[in-house]
């Protein structure tokens, strides 16, 4: 073979090369969302139907207790609270699904059940150890006392002004804080109201009624029929809209339950997320793209303006017109009880807000929500879900310990709902995801590299021999 027409083969193939990488680009990238399409829908099976029975990365619950310091100044002399930070506590939570039914519309009804366990070596103290709180009970009462309904208002006015039971502020473990305890002030009212064949739970808790049970029927998308659909959820309790809100675009219900979303997530994306504990759909914006045991995972955060006072936020007051502070979320109106959610040590909230109570240091980081995901299939892999609960206290006629009170939203402890990521989850999601995808990559690069490399050497040594030969 002549000089020439070595040169020019190799040429050639420098050139096929470098074509083919570029053309296997789109190729590869519809193989792999086959493969993805393919093997992510929620089927007994599937690669990831076991997963959403029982998540296997482990869950924590860890609990920080605000513990008020002058109880006594605050009710005789009307200080401000000043509260200090008591925690964690941790539970480890568990959860499964269970009265799985598969519907004929590609979507999948279910109950989830969740119970809670106390990590002692995780925990700062015992669930036994007590602080000074508020009186959730009498906070309850006298919010009713400020309602229309005359019966109660009578009931409840001789009641408060029996005893100590009914005092603003009381002693209580942390177990009887977070999960409930019957309070006697509650009994002596439901006493009363059985005459009247009214009723009222006698036991109270900031979680009360949300450890070994679940949180009503969900119906979610399988993503069997459209993988855009995936894991999104179609319906709760059989509504497809909510009826706490005032407005239909606060009532809707949006998103996945924040385990997974539906795959080839872009930055610009927003996420949302159904949160019962909420009573609304929340939602994520990106905040950074970082890697986790050589897994690229895309960071989500909740923006501030998701409690803001916006125009998006107007049919979350309740009743409507009646806005809360920026940073506050009224959820009277599902817990029946006087209970503001916001971001831990009131983030991103309104001022006046965070220095009614000493010993508030909102931290950015520290205490937003995040959910990092594995961007190709919408997995949540490492999640922080962070939440504060409040009671409203205001003055009300005839409670003595409220009498030098004006309002303030009084914190009563917030929660890290945390999940982190395994060695086991990472070389499960390496092996079933990453591998192939770099693989892939890397074919393709390679072939743009090796065309490239020899077609530039082949064009710089017919250059160099020309120019020989012409000098």
């Amino acid at each position: 073979m002549r000089k020439t027409s070595r040169e020019f083969l190799c040429l050639g193939c420098g050139i096929v090369l470098t074509a083919l990488g570029v053309i296997l680009i789109p190729v590869f990238h519809h193989v792999i969302k086959s493969y993805i399409t393919e093997k992510l829908p929620l089927k007994p099976g599937s690669m990831n139907y076991d997963a959403w029975i029982t998540p296997p990365v482990p869950v924590f619950y860890y609990v920080w207790i605000f513990d008020l310091i002058n109880p006594k100044e605050v009710v005789e002399s009307g200080e401000k609270p000043f509260v200090v930070q008591r925690g964690p506590f941790a539970y480890r939570e568990h959860r499964r699904k269970h009265d799985i039914v598969f519907n004929d519309n590609a979507t999948i009804s279910y109950k989830e059940r969740t119970w809670y366990e106390f990590v002692h070596n995780k925990s700062v103290g015992h669930e036994s150890t007590t602080f000074w709180t508020v009186n959730l009970a009498m906070v309850t009462i006298a919010s009713l006392i400020r309602s229309e309904y005359k019966l109660i208002r009578e009931l409840t006015e001789i009641i408060l002004d029996a005893g100590g039971d009914s005092r603003l502020f009381q002693k209580r473990t942390v177990k009887d804080i977070l999960w409930g305890y019957e309070d006697p002030l509650l009994k002596k009212v439901n006493k009363f109201l059985k005459k009247y064949n009214k009723s009222i739970d006698e036991k109270i808790g900031i979680f009360y009624g949300q450890n070994d049970t679940d949180n009503g029927v969900f119906t979610i998308y399988s993503g069997t029929s459209d993988i855009s659909k995936f894991a999104i959820v179609d319906e709760w309790e059989g509504m497809r809209k909510l009826s706490y809100w005032t407005t239909d675009t606060c009532n809707m219900i949006n998103g996945t339950d924040g385990t997974f979303f539906p795959p080839f997530i872009d930055k610009k994306d927003v996420l949302y997320t159904f949160c019962t504990d909420c009573c609304r759909s929340i939602y994520l914006t990106f905040n950074k793209l970082y890697v986790d045991r050589d897994i690229p995972l895309y960071s989500f955060m909740v923006p501030d303006e998701l409690f803001g006072n916006t125009s998006a936020n107007r049919g979350f007051c309740t009743p409507y017109g009646n806005c809360q502070p920026a940073g506050l979320l009224n959820v009277t109106v599902c817990r029946n009880a006087p209970i503001f959610l916001s971001q831990p040590h009131f983030l991103g909230a309104d001022t006046e807000v965070i220095h009614a109570v000493h010993g508030m240091n909102p931290t950015k980081g520290e205490h937003q929500t995040n959910i990092d995901v594995e961007p190709n299939t919408g997995i949540a892999l490492n999640v922080n879900k962070k939440l504060q609960i409040n009671v409203y206290i205001q003055n009300v006629s005839n409670i003595r310990d409220t009498a030098l009170l004006d309002h303030i939203y009084y914190p009563v402890a917030w929660v890290n709902e945390s999940a982190k990521m395994d060695d086991k989850i990472a070389d499960q999601i390496q092996s079933a995801i990453v591998t192939p995808i770099k693989t892939t990559l890397g074919v393709q690069y390679g072939l743009i590299i090796i065309g490239g490399f020899l077609t530039l050497a082949v064009l710089v040594y017919i250059i160099v021999e020309r120019i020989k030969a012409s000098g």
